[in-house]
């Protein structure tokens, strides 16, 4: 973003956030120079979607009542408005406690975290809603992103080493039209989630980035990212029957490991459906795989792409 002036502010984070929901927009489908939609459920977990979608500052969010954590995280990233924050103190967190208290009780709290070796992580980082015309808005993002409903269960190196840094590598490398993307997160729930505290572990997150190139003639651009915790998890939990992912993406399981897959494929994984990002036309992945000498070799070994670090995400 080159050498423009930023704003210092004071984090809200850890003081009384505003209370007040009834001003937020949530996550905005017309972000972009072209219209991108939030992630739709697909039938088969419509039934089990009996909450409404959540909106905060910048961001929208999706509760699976029964697993506790988010469907899906849909925010709107703008790297030409963001506020510089001030330094980060201890962080404190809070249940949504709207429409009459009605989802606290499909919250993960702290008496979950507390000593549990998890890291509460975010699916929305708490920079990414962190902008906006003048510091309240910018601050207001960033604390409404230590809501409950916008945590999960992280090892400390899956949070630290992979899921702060995807956006920051798109926004650095896909010339990103105005430095602005919008990005879904969520869990990969399986039915090998151990069990814990009350709860089941997700062993992987999901997410998918969406983009414009071009200004005269804008066109979209998305990728797809996971990254799986599994190994990690069953270390943590001293456990022999958490069933290790990597079975079925790669024959060398490591403690945490991140891909890049198509859009289309995690499709599949989540039940979700993403509409134009999962073209073959506008996922990066999926155009450079269209472009091998051998397709059909490609697709059954290159499924998933497996990382050394963010860095190595194709984003154009």
């Amino acid at each position: 973003m080159g050498a423009k002036k930023q704003n210092l502010i004071q984090p809200l984070s850890w003081v009384k956030l505003d209370p007040d929901y009834q001003n937020r927009k949530g996550y905005d489908p017309d972000f972009l120079a072209l219209r991108v939609p939030a992630p739709k459920l697909g039938k088969a977990l419509r039934k089990t979607a009996t909450l409404g979608v959540l909106a905060y500052e910048h961001f929208s969010v999706l509760l699976h009542p029964e697993r506790k954590f988010a469907f899906w995280t849909a925010v709107n990233i703008d790297g030409a408005s963001e506020r510089r924050l001030g330094n980060r103190a201890a962080d404190v967190w809070w249940a949504d406690k709207r429409d009459d208290k009605a989802y606290v009780a499909h919250q993960v709290n702290d008496t979950f975290y507390k000593k549990s070796g998890f890291e509460r992580g975010h699916l929305v980082r708490r920079l990414d809603p962190a902008w906006g015309s003048d510091d309240d808005e910018a601050a207001r993002g960033e604390a409404d992103s230590f809501h409950f409903t916008n945590c999960t269960p992280q090892v400390p190196k899956l949070n630290k080493q992979w899921w702060a840094k995807v956006e920051n590598h798109v926004l650095d490398t896909a010339n990103a039209r105005d430095q602005q993307i919008s990005v879904f997160s969520g869990c990969l729930f399986t039915t090998a989630d151990p069990p814990y505290r009350g709860v089941n572990i997700p062993l992987a997150y999901w997410k998918v980035v969406a983009w414009t190139v071009g200004k005269s003639r804008p066109q979209l651009r998305s990728l797809g990212f996971f990254v799986k915790q599994d190994e990690a998890v069953a270390k943590l939990l001293k456990s022999k029957t958490v069933q290790p992912l990597a079975v079925e993406l790669d024959a060398v399981p490591a403690a945490i490991q991140g891909y890049q897959t198509t859009v289309e494929e995690l499709e599949s994984k989540t039940g979700l459906s993403f509409g134009a990002l999962a073209d073959k036309t506008v996922d990066v992945y999926a155009r450079k795989r269209s472009t091998r000498l051998a397709p059909l070799a490609f697709d059954t070994v290159d499924v998933y792409r497996r990382l050394r670090k963010p860095a190595d995400l194709i984003t154009e």
